[in-house]
């Protein structure tokens, strides 16, 4: 008989993308999630930073 391996699947919460120390997004290399699906979680990653990091500042601005 033989045997069907299947495909890992996509934890939903796993991350697949992440800021190192200077900043610079790191994709997890063993992800199973499709290639566009880790571009835009990337590229959603990005501009979440860089939203936040305009929020604290303005923030800041206004103490």
């Amino acid at each position: 008989m033989d045997t069907v391996q299947a495909k890992p699947q996509t934890c939903p919460h796993e991350e697949v993308v992440r800021f190192d120390d200077q900043g610079k997004v790191i994709v997890k290399k063993g992800a199973a999630a499709p290639n566009k699906l880790i571009a835009r979680r990337a590229i959603e990653a990005h501009l979440e930073r860089k939203q936040l990091e305009k929020d604290v500042f303005d923030y800041w601005k206004d103490l």
